[in-house]
């Protein structure tokens, strides 16, 4: 889409019931729903980037609607779009067969500059990639201050590795790599791969909607390297959340940070399976907070709308539903997205990275497991871009009856400015900020109509 016009989330219904960019040029979608190992494809956006296949195409807000994020394909094959990583042999798979590793390519969209590549699930077909024996530590970020002060004499030779630091990285990886897993998807077809984090020690995951969907055998491979089937208790295409239950018991919880009051610079790592490779551990720093990422399924409705995370943190196909965790090991983060430069053959992380919030992945995931399904909350409106480039907001296209939004005295035309001590800039970060709340939540949305300013307070109600 060219024209920087957006469309509800809710598929094949005109009614507005949430904030969502509306227009006759939808999302492309990628891997979500009926192809959860499918082909990433363009979004719409501001910027020449475009999401990439972590199991679907994600696209962060940027300030020039008309140019559509351009969408990259990951492989079937073992070499996929990252030339350096070798077809894998032939496997004996744990579903029965090897998968023919056909339904992971589609074409590349390219429109120049650089594309977002979203989902974290890898199309790769594994031939026992998926094995999560060997837990990749990264070593101390301090350098030699974690050594400890001993010398050793010239031409002599030094067997011993010095000592983890509490609190550096590899004592912290070490730490959490328990609570990590690698999960293996199959629909009867072909193959993918993602990555979850336990959430208690009876075998509920948390991982991405996007690595399951579809799915109908899930095999989740632990740290020691055991394996164990699992069921999908509950699914959320709208915030890219699923829950999953392996049939083993005496797992290792990881410890459930908050999202609410990070930094940005401050340290985090990453842990999941790329390309299959289980107990992957990477490190970065936050980059940006209440980054506006979209990601897309493949029936042309766009499926998910992130209050994103940033990070630096290396995040490759594989890592969706993995960790991003603090310093004190701490998940604040379930790592969904990233950004690839558009150059043909080109994939993998260049350094932007995007993982869903713990406190709405956490919420969301409540929900599933205990009924399995979720709630979104709502403003009540249709957005669209405001083409006045010297007013940036979210300009309202319709107000629902009876929604947040009438009840709150905002009119049609107003441009929304800000929700809460958030500046809203576009349709999608008015989207990406209602989504980081809670049904009933009530918000102070800042607005304009005719250039006065006007404040409201809105009770969201649900989607």
């Amino acid at each position: 889409m060219n024209d920087g016009a957006y469309r509800d989330t809710s598929a094949g219904n005109d009614d507005f019931t949430g904030q969502q960019p509306a227009s006759p040029n939808p999302y492309s979608q990628g891997q979500y729903g009926e192809n959860p190992f499918g082909r990433p494809t363009s979004t719409p956006g501001t910027g020449g980037f475009g999401a990439q296949p972590y199991g679907a195409p994600a696209a962060p807000q940027s300030p020039q609607p008309t140019t559509p994020y351009a969408g990259a394909p990951y492989s079937g094959q073992g070499t996929g779009q990252f030339g350096s990583v070798p077809p894998n042999p032939p496997p004996t798979s744990p579903f029965g067969g090897a998968g023919d590793g056909s339904g992971g390519g589609g074409g590349k969209r390219g429109n120049g500059g650089k594309k977002f590549l979203v989902g974290a699930a890898a199309v790769v077909v594994l031939a026992g990639a998926a094995g999560a024996g060997a837990g990749a530590l990264v070593a101390n970020s301090d350098g030699a201050s974690s050594a400890p002060s001993t010398s050793v004499a010239a031409g002599a030779t030094e067997t011993a590795q010095p000592t983890a630091a509490p609190g550096s990285v590899q004592e912290t990886a070490n730490r959490v790599l328990p609570s990590v897993v690698s999960i293996l998807v199959s629909d009867g077809r072909q193959e993918g791969s993602g990555s979850g984090v336990v959430l208690d020690s009876d075998g509920v995951i948390l991982t991405n909607n996007h690595v399951v969907a579809g799915a109908q055998q899930v095999l989740v491979t632990f740290n020691d390297g055991s394996r164990a089937p699992a069921k999908v208790l509950g699914a959320d295409p709208v915030s890219d959340i699923a829950v999953i239950k392996a049939d083993k018991t005496g797992l290792t919880p990881i410890t459930i940070g908050a999202s609410k009051n990070l930094s940005v610079g401050q340290d985090v790592i990453a842990i999941g399976s790329p390309l299959g490779l289980a107990g992957t551990v990477t490190t970065g720093i936050i980059s940006a907070l209440n980054r506006p990422v979209s990601t897309s399924g493949t029936d042309g409705s766009q499926e998910s709308v992130i209050d994103a995370i940033q990070t630096d943190a290396a995040i490759n196909p594989g890592n969706s539903g993995g960790a991003l965790i603090n310093a004190s090991g701490a998940l604040i983060g379930i790592n969904t997205a990233i950004a690839t430069t558009g150059a043909e053959g080109e994939s993998g992380s260049i350094g932007l990275g995007f993982a869903i919030p713990i406190d709405q992945a956490m919420r969301v995931a409540k929900e599933l497991q205990a009924s399995g399904k979720a709630t979104q909350a709502s403003l009540g409106v249709s957005v669209r871009p405001n083409t006045d480039v010297e007013k940036p907001g979210a300009l309202v296209a319709s107000v629902v009856r009876g929604g947040a939004a009438e009840k709150a005295g905002i009119p049609n035309g107003a441009l929304i400015t800000g929700v809460d001590d958030r500046k809203i800039s576009t349709s999608e970060a008015l989207v990406a900020a209602i989504r980081s709340y809670a049904p009933n939540d009530t918000v102070k949305v800042t607005y304009s109509v005719r250039d006065q300013s006007k404040t409201a307070e809105a009770t969201l109600g649900t989607m």
